[in-house]
């Protein structure tokens, strides 16, 4: 069955030293798939661009940058910026988990980057109002979307808002065509991202192989 609406989990990946923020997208999928939205998790779409799991890439990022070795970690960071900021331009909406202990600024970057295109903006934020960033409420009261208490009184929302029943047919029409275009977008851009990633592996062993040549010739 083809999920009419997409959403993207934005939130802590780099600062969440625990577990890269993957612990309370998994415990929030469960109830986003009972309720037909398709999810896009940022934390198992990494392996897709940069071959390494959140926590092992972001060992490699701090080692490049602790060298002094920009230009690697530029080029292998954009993709993962491309990646991110390609699933919010694909989203109907934003599921954001912002938490008081944990500074991100990927995240503000992705809600920025939905509110210019018109993307509501859903935050969950457990604690007080008043020590949420206020930039970070605006961004999603005027996008039209809101800020939650908890995670329950999210996925209620979702349910009665997002549920294909309570959506015109011209609605449901128009979802319908989008996902089927997202479908085959998704199947051309993982092809691309696998060629890409077999080019780098074969430059690999080509290099290993002219260091074995070097060492045979020393």
């Amino acid at each position: 069955m083809i999920k009419l609406f997409y959403t993207y989990l934005a939130g802590a990946i780099e600062m969440d030293t625990e577990d890269g923020g993957q612990k309370w997208r998994d415990k929030i999928t469960p109830d986003l798939d009972k309720a037909e939205i398709y999810i896009q998790d940022p934390c198992k779409t990494e392996p897709l661009a940069t071959g390494m799991d959140v926590m092992t890439a972001q060992q490699k990022f701090n080692g490049w940058i602790q060298s002094g070795n920009y230009d690697i970690f530029s080029k292998k960071f954009k993709v993962i910026v491309d990646k991110d900021l390609r699933m919010v331009k694909r989203s109907d909406f934003l599921t954001v988990q912002l938490f008081p202990d944990i500074p991100t600024t990927g995240t503000i970057h992705e809600m920025a980057e939905a509110w210019r295109l018109k993307k509501p903006i859903y935050i969950i934020w457990y604690g007080a109002k008043s020590k949420l960033s206020k930039w970070a409420i605006y961004l999603a009261t005027s996008s039209g979307g809101r800020v939650f208490d908890n995670f329950s009184q999210y996925t209620e929302f979702i349910n009665v808002k997002y549920q294909i029943s309570n959506q015109s047919l011209r609605v449901q029409v128009v979802q319908f065509i989008k996902s089927v275009f997202r479908i085959l977008d998704e199947k051309i851009y993982i092809t691309k991202l696998n060629a890409i990633r077999k080019t780098e592996n074969n430059i690999k062993k080509l290099e290993k192989k002219e260091e074995k040549e070097e060492e045979k010739k020393q």
